[in-house]
């Protein structure tokens, strides 16, 4: 784990909106109950009764009302990943309540319990991290959109589409993993078994392997997510990206590209009223800024505004368009490569063109 990070006690993200469940209330059971007389039961023969659902096989509303507090339907699995990305909880202390909640899941409250694991525990041990994993990552991705959204200009539409990345939610969902892999692995260690993290990928869940893969729009916005070439690739620290495209699905305006205008002799005079300068009601223009604050905390940004044409040649990558030098700064190397990782398109570009790939060499 990130040692600095543990000193800073966890990571502390700004500029976001504070996410809460609200799953609603229950119906009310209260008029189907009777009363048993006390004398007539005999509670030395009640057993703990546990849950056969594993926690990411319950829907949402019910898993926060088997495992949450029932009057702030908040579960305890969500609580303490708000908390650590709120920065008020480390990795050291989501890993240890990692490590309670996963016991409780395994053992509901059975004292002194024994191992090995059995073949359903172990599936147990393994629905939990998942469900876990896929809490933060969710989490790390509805934060950094959130964010995102304050940069958008004007209204958005169908026209329209946008992208948005902080770094700060890349580190800080890995930061929290590897807490919850420590965790899962000393549990199953204790009780004499072993834990090994799925391929996410091979099983087609790639909302479970990483943040870069997790990250989508809003379906409205920006359906298909082609922004990031190789997921696999750690973005710089410190390192946002922002782009929007324009639109205005209402608009009724007729935009002219160019006048002509011939005289009687023949000769022809071009008006172009085209321009490179972004319009958030114009289909044709988009914009696309990057920064990276450095150990200073001064911050660098580039931005530029940019033409489609509806063509093929809309796929650009960012690489193309921005770049540091290094005037700017010393990273401009590491900058730049990931820069060569994202590209930006009009909405709906895979659908038109869907046999265009880009292949990338990250050997340095």
């Amino acid at each position: 784990m990130n040692k600095e990070r543990e000193k800073m006690g966890g990571i502390n993200i700004s500029n976001y909106p504070q996410l809460k469940n609200d799953y609603g209330s229950f119906p009310s059971i209260t008029k189907d109950l009777t009363t048993v007389p006390k004398d007539t039961v005999n509670v030395d023969s009640f057993v703990s009764v546990k849950s056969t659902y594993a926690s990411s096989e319950l829907g949402e509303a019910a898993r926060a009302y088997l495992e949450g507090d029932q009057a702030t339907q908040t579960s305890p699995m969500d609580n303490c990943i708000d908390r650590f990305f709120d920065g008020t909880m480390s990795e050291s202390e989501l890993q240890a309540e990692y490590e309670k909640l996963l016991k409780k899941e395994l053992f509901g409250s059975m004292e002194n319990p024994r191992g090995p694991l059995s073949a359903s525990q172990k599936e147990i041990a393994t629905n939990f991290y998942d469900a876990f994993r896929e809490k933060i990552l969710s989490a790390a991705v509805q934060r950094n959109n959130a964010e995102g959204e304050q940069y958008i200009t004007g209204d958005m539409n169908v026209q329209r589409n946008w992208a948005y990345y902080n770094s700060d939610y890349y580190y800080a969902s890995e930061s929290a993993i590897s807490a919850i892999t420590e965790g899962a692995q000393n549990v199953s260690q204790e009780y004499g078994s072993s834990f090994e993290v799925p391929d996410y990928m091979a099983q087609g869940k790639a909302n479970l392997n990483n943040f870069n893969t997790a990250l989508s729009g809003d379906p409205f916005v920006a359906s298909d997510y082609h922004y990031i070439i190789d997921p696999n690739v750690a973005p710089p620290e410190n390192f946002k990206w922002f782009y929007e495209k324009g639109g205005d699905a209402y608009s009724t305006t007729i935009r002219f590209n160019s006048l002509t205008v011939e005289d009687a002799d023949g000769n022809k005079t071009v008006t172009d009223y085209t321009t490179d300068v972004f319009d958030s009601k114009d289909p044709r223009k988009a914009q696309t800024w990057v920064s990276y604050t450095d150990e200073n905390g001064v911050e660098h940004r580039l931005s530029t505004d940019l033409v489609f044409n509806n063509s093929k040649e809309d796929l650009r990558n960012v690489a193309d368009l921005l770049s540091f030098s290094d005037k700017d700064t010393d990273k401009a190397s590491l900058l730049n490569q990931f820069l060569s990782n994202l590209q930006i398109y009009p909405k709906r570009y895979f659908d038109r063109f869907p046999t265009v790939s880009r292949s990338m060499d990250f050997m340095v």
